[in-house]
């Protein structure tokens, strides 16, 4: 046995591995992050190796424009493609049966395919089990959506519980890849007054915000499925809710990665959060459709909410009282997420402090100071951070990061499932109120605007 671990991506000819995750790879290698893996990349789009190499090299082309060909030269060594499709296993068993897995130190399952095909993409891994002895680690890695309410994931939870153990499965949610998210944690773990300032008692309100310019593309039959509840709320949004809301574990100072307890600690204060979330009143929610969505979905009768806008409450003596401003949406006037937390301010320009996740990954403290000169005249001014003008250097795409804490074990920023249970509840409970109260999806317009004018306009769905 040698040391490689390896990777079987399923759907490497698709959007997702060509995008995010070989680029990734890529970035890893030239980093000099990663070296002892291979890949295997399975996918139907190609009929050969030369041809899916061509293609990965354009497509590498188009994202870096220095493309470095030695460090891409020596990824294609460590990638091999079939050509193989789930529905007709036999073939791929028959290859998989002379490709010597029992040589790995450990095989890591990337499912970077369509939801609706995890079932049978399971089914085929646990054939592909047969030809691995059972003294090689395994790893099952999965992207959201995780099912489509409470239901569909406990079934999908028994699946991969039957192939692999819990601590062997990943729940990849790209935005806790991050690095100004994980920022987060060491924000509010090593900086022990904004941990103590992030109370009920000084903070008056929180906007968590993903914005995006661009509508839903060629997924318009993917997002009629699941719309933006299911696509960003259920995942990204509470994902940034329970981070910034949860009572932080100290970090482990022998060691901040491998620390189980600390692990264990934050994942715990993660489902505590979620747990006692509550929804407001039917009358605080609005849903959005922007306007030419219908035609991206062929759909001219759909219902669809590309655009969720409501405040969340938690039922703690912490945040008793304290609205977690939730807003989405597609086709708005600027493509940018953050997390903005409003202090009680004793004048009308209020402190606040803002993460910015993209396109910036940047954190922002606004302040009162004086104007020079004589007075007491002030103004708002902001105290910075960002990666780039502090430390010199560009922080790691999120699917770096993702394929490193795959690779190393390391799972503090991925989603157990008893949190995603918990958040699949909260999304069950929404659906029934929306149908209760027979909440309507408005039409608003085409990037026109911008998220903050929900936000200041909380009142007033009307005027979209």
């Amino acid at each position: 046995m040698n040391n490689e671990k390896l990777f079987i991506f399923f759907g490497a000819t698709g959007n997702l591995f060509t995008e995010k995750i070989f680029p990734a790879f890529y970035h890893l290698i030239r980093r000099g992050k990663i070296d002892n893996f291979h890949i295997l990349a399975i996918g139907r789009r190609f009929a050969d190796e030369k041809s899916y190499q061509s293609f990965l090299y354009q497509s590498l082309s188009n994202k870096i424009p220095e493309l470095d060909s030695s460090v891409l030269d020596h990824l294609f060594q460590k990638t091999d493609y079939y050509q193989g499709d789930i529905d007709d296993p036999q073939s791929l068993l028959s290859f998989l049966a002379e490709y010597h897995l029992k040589n790995y130190q450990e095989i890591l399952f990337y499912l970077s395919t369509l939801p609706s095909i995890y079932a049978r993409v399971l089914q085929l891994i646990k054939r592909i089990n047969e030809y691995i002895p059972s003294k090689i680690t395994k790893k099952i890695i999965i992207e959201k959506p995780f099912g489509y309410d409470k239901k569909s994931f406990i079934h999908l939870n028994q699946l991969f519980n039957k192939l692999v153990p819990e601590r062997n499965i990943y729940y990849v949610d790209h935005y806790l890849g991050k690095d100004t998210v994980q920022n987060i944690i060491v924000l509010k773990a090593e900086n022990w007054f904004i941990e103590n300032l992030l109370s009920a008692g000084y903070v008056k309100e929180i906007h968590i915000v993903v914005s995006e310019k661009e509508g839903v593309g060629s997924r318009g039959n993917f997002y009629e499925e699941t719309g933006a509840i299911r696509d960003i709320f259920q995942n990204h949004l509470l994902q940034l809710l329970s981070l910034i809301a949860m009572d932080i574990p100290p970090l482990c100072q022998e060691d901040k990665i491998e620390c189980s307890s600390f692990l264990n600690s934050m994942q715990q204060k993660k489902i505590e959060v979620i747990q006692n979330i509550k929804l407001p009143d039917a009358k605080q929610v609005f849903l959005g459709q922007y306007q030419s969505y219908s035609l991206d979905a062929s759909n001219p009768f759909s219902k669809t909410e590309t655009f969720i806008r409501l405040p969340l409450y938690i039922s703690s003596k912490r945040w008793s009282g304290v609205p977690f401003w939730i807003i989405t949406g597609k086709k708005l006037a600027q493509k940018i997420s953050y997390i903005e937390i409003i202090f009680h301010s004793t004048t009308t320009n209020e402190n606040r402090l803002i993460i910015e996740i993209q396109p910036e990954e940047k954190i922002d403290l606004v302040i009162q100071a004086k104007i020079p000169g004589m007075g007491l005249s002030s103004s708002s001014v902001r105290l910075n951070f960002n990666s780039l003008g502090t430390f010199g250097i560009n922080s790691p795409e999120a699917y770096e990061n993702i394929i490193i804490d795959c690779f190393r074990g390391d799972k503090t920023l991925f989603p157990d499932s008893q949190f995603i249970l918990h958040s699949w509840e909260i999304v069950d409970q929404l659906r029934e109120l929306i149908n209760k109260e027979q909440i309507k999806v408005e039409k608003y317009a085409d990037t026109f605007y911008h998220a903050e004018d929900f936000i200041n306009s909380k009142n007033n769905a009307e005027n979209y």
